[in-house]
């Protein structure tokens, strides 16, 4: 109350109508002589500046009275708190004054009662004595007791006063105390009550400093101070805990308000987010390195603790791939934000953290889909590109198709390659799809990227297959239509194109992923996948050549009637070969003609042309009558089977001319002779002569080629007389020009 009438005695309102006298008294010289010219507009002017000057006066004085009323109002609470726990000190001492006093008059009561019933001696000894008197001590507090009592005001004043550090200094200068203390000096029952308080105020702190590092807005450097404080105590593993809780809230929230971000929408949101993640874990990291030491490996609990946030930003970035429509840029945006996720998990390695396992293993079917989305897209425009492919061979420079680094991975570089139009443009699109996609390689992808460059040539092999067979159903159900070869020519052609890009591929492709050693049973399987296809279409051809070339529904115009003249001495006259034959022989000489050019690769037709071969004679031996012969038909057909040995001798020349006879093709046509020889012998009928010995099919070569080589000069002799004709009717048109 005292402090209270003191504090009010201070405060006095101004008498603000006296200090508006005073002020008009003083400004009453300077302004008597001008109050005759002034106007009734200036006196109101002038009453309204006094107004408002008493009410800035007003507000003044309301301002201090408040200030000085906030400053007593702390005094009477410090000074009356103080007295309080001075008047709480007291009365503790009261009591224990009185409980001291309350066991001495019981005890005198006892000792009186024992005197009146007899019970004691008359007279004490002296040991009672002491007993008596020690008893008497004990009620006294011991030094322990009230060291105590003292720890304990003073432990809850510094948590009434939120002074934790204070509180925890006064703990640990309590746990030396409590070391050195003799166990002789006090009973085990005044330790145990001394070691109970102290266990009870430190399980307080515990509390307070526990709720302080769960506060929502704490900062980093009150949670670490809070955190060590909890370590000092003994709580590590809750002081871990509560670190780790911080920053996982804190993770949490700043994805949360960067995903909130409308101008982040490229790249920019994984490169923000992902920095800020590592950077969070990094500061985990350390903090929990500095709250219980640098010890390796790591415990699990903050190992787990980093993977667990990993998966939380990878979430958010499955969402981030998931969300962009650009179906063409999908897979280039996730590599490039792939690359700076795994760029930033890096950096945490450095303090022996490696995320980037578990982030690979989070984000793979994310990535794996946009990959597979991707190359169906791809797919999809390849088949675009080769439905107006009209199969037309050309060379390429190989300067103007390899790019970037496929030069320094294709073995063997070739100086140009044979490829048809869409050929020339899918190798330049697998090239790039490998580019784009080769960054996943290094992230433990390339089972997925490997899939992807096999699954695109296969699309496109489709549509090759297609072509080949003529089966369109597949192209058309896809919405696609493609040109089919209109000539041996250009089957020719679409093979070619096949081996080219397959060659290419098994190049790039073990070159590509060399030194991925658990890749290899893959890269296997696909190089058998594609040889397989590429044989299986090739034999397609051969045999739909072989067919369209003998079958009798052909109508053949390209050579004269057959005709096999025998004489007597049994020697063919006439040697001109069957029209298929001669067909199939046009047509080698066509595509020979070709590779001499440079329109073909040479090796590989001649590869080709062995097969053929091969083929026909197979076609030959299953479909001939000579295996069923008997003696009426050899009679009845000498002149089929003598045409029959001079065709296949007539293939078997060619093949030797063009280097491309094989030894299955001699022996089948070895073996259709002796057949037919044995069957003539037994029949009774004389063989011809020279039949076995090749010389009816080279004689029938020569004789082809000298026709040809007739007609090609007629053809080159009628082209001279054309252009000859040509310039001069070229020449009169400008005479008559001339003359006009």
């Amino acid at each position: 109350m005292d402090a209270t009438s003191t504090s009010t005695s201070r405060f006095r309102f101004r008498d603000h109508n006296q200090q508006m006298i005073d002020d008009e008294s003083s400004e009453g010289h300077t302004t008597a002589d001008s109050s005759s010219v002034s106007s009734f507009e200036d006196q109101d002017l002038e009453l309204q500046s006094m107004t408002a000057r008493g009410v800035q006066h007003l507000c003044s004085e309301l301002l201090e009275l408040k200030q000085e009323s906030d400053e007593d109002f702390q005094k009477n609470i410090f000074s009356n708190y103080f007295a309080f726990l001075a008047i709480l000190k007291e009365l503790e001492a009261l009591q224990s004054e009185l409980l001291g006093l309350k066991k001495q008059a019981s005890l005198q009561k006892k000792l009186i009662k024992d005197v009146s019933d007899g019970i004691s001696l008359p007279v004490f000894s002296e040991e009672t004595i002491n007993s008596i008197l020690e008893e008497t001590l004990l009620v006294q507090p011991s030094k322990l007791e009230m060291h105590t009592e003292k720890v304990t005001e003073i432990f809850d004043t510094l948590i009434s006063e939120h002074r934790l550090d204070d509180a925890l200094a006064l703990l640990q200068m309590e746990s030396d105390f409590f070391e050195n203390l003799q166990s002789t000096e006090y009973s085990s029952d005044q330790i145990m009550s001394y070691n109970s308080t102290i266990s009870e105020k430190r399980a307080m702190l515990s509390d307070q400093l526990k709720f302080v590092a769960k506060h929502p807005r704490i900062s980093a450097p009150e949670l670490q101070k809070a955190l060590f404080g909890l370590c000092q105590l003994g709580d590590n593993h809750l002081a871990a805990k509560l670190l780790l809780q911080y920053y996982h809230s804190r993770i949490t929230s700043g994805i949360y308000d960067l995903q909130s971000l409308k101008e982040l929408l490229d790249v920019s949101y994984i490169h923000e987010a992902s920095k800020f993640v590592c950077s969070m874990i990094s500061q985990a990291v350390s903090s929990y390195v500095d709250l219980n030491g640098e010890t390796y490996p790591y415990p699990s609990e903050l190992t787990q603790w980093a993977t667990r946030e990993i998966e939380v930003f990878a979430v958010f970035f499955n969402k981030y791939i998931e969300s962009i429509s650009d179906i063409s840029g999908r897979l280039s945006t996730a590599v490039d934000a792939l690359k700076i996720a795994m760029s930033f998990c890096s950096l945490l390695e450095t303090q022996r953290i490696f995320l980037q396992p578990s982030l690979t293993e989070c984000i793979r079917p994310c990535i794996q889909e946009v990959l597979e989305l991707h190359i169906d897209h791809l797919s999809k425009v390849v088949s675009i590109v080769a439905s107006t492919d009209t199969w037309v061979l050309s060379r390429c420079y190989a300067s103007g198709i390899l790019k970037g680094t496929s030069y320094t991975i294709i073995d063997q570089q070739p100086e140009y390659f044979f490829l048809t139009n869409s050929g020339r443009k899918f190798m330049t699109l697998f090239q790039f799809v490998a580019e784009d996609t080769s960054p996943l390689v290094a992230y433990q992808m390339e089972s997925s990227v490997l899939k992807g460059l096999v699954d695109l040539f296969t699309a496109y092999i489709i549509v090759l297959e297609s072509a080949i067979t003529g089966d369109t159903d597949v192209m058309e159900k896809g919405g696609y239509k493609i040109n089919l070869p209109e000539s041996p020519t250009q089957g020719v052609f679409v093979l070619a194109n096949l081996s080219t890009l397959m060659q290419f591929s098994f190049s790039f492709i073990r070159n590509f992923f060399d030194g991925i050693h658990q890749l290899n049973f893959e890269i296997d399987n696909y190089t058998m996948f594609i040889q397989d296809v590429y044989n299986r279409l090739k034999a397609c051809f051969l045999d739909q050549f072989i067919s369209n070339i003998f079958s009798p529904k052909v109508e053949h115009e390209s050579s004269p009637d057959i005709r096999v003249c025998i004489q007597d001495d049994s020697r063919i006259c006439d040697l001109i070969p069957s029209v298929p034959y001669l067909e199939l022989y046009l047509e080698v000489k066509k595509l020979e003609k070709l590779a001499e050019d440079d329109c073909l690769d040479m090796n590989w037709l001649v590869c080709l042309f062995r097969e053929m071969m091969d083929a026909v004679f197979e076609w030959i031996s299953s479909k001939s009558e000579i295996w069923t012969i008997s003696e009426e038909n050899v009679v009845d057909n000498r002149t089929k089977f003598i045409q029959l040995i001079l065709d296949s001798q007539f293939l078997v020349e060619i093949g030797r001319r063009g280097e491309y006879l094989s030894d299955n093709t001699i022996k089948i046509s070895k073996d259709i002779a002796s057949r037919l020889e044995a069957s003539f012998i037994s029949a009774g009928l004389i063989p011809l002569r020279d039949w076995n010995d090749g010389e009816w099919g080279a004689k029938a070569v020569e004789k082809l080629q000298q026709v040809h080589a007739k007609e090609r000069l007629q053809n080159e002799n009628a082209s001279d007389r054309e252009d000859e004709e040509q310039v001069i009717q070229n020449a009169s048109q400008n005479q008559v020009s001339t003359t006009d």
